[in-house]
């Protein structure tokens, strides 16, 4: 994927609003509530998370554990491998 549009992505993800997640998840059937999109938004928020390299990707992966539970970061991260295959 071309650097400037992991830039890009990579902006997009740091700067999320809990509305914002919320919607998306909403659009991708992720069955969360608007205060668990907040909290994760929350804690996302400026933390400069870079999604292609794995120490970003294990930061996130923790984050999701920490406030969505084991069973529902493990979908996440399923879906999110998915959609990075589509890409590389």
């Amino acid at each position: 994927m071309h650097p400037m549009i992991q830039a890009m992505i990579n902006q997009r993800i740091n700067q999320v609003s809990a509305d914002e997640l919320y919607e998306q998840a909403i659009q991708f059937n992720i069955p969360i509530t608007r205060n668990q999109a907040a909290r994760v938004a929350g804690r996302v928020r400026g933390k400069n998370i870079d999604l292609f390299q794995p120490a970003g990707q294990e930061k996130l992966r923790r984050i999701f554990i920490e406030e969505l539970g084991p069973v529902l970061a493990q979908e996440l991260d399923q879906k999110f491998k998915q959609l990075m295959a589509k890409y590389q």
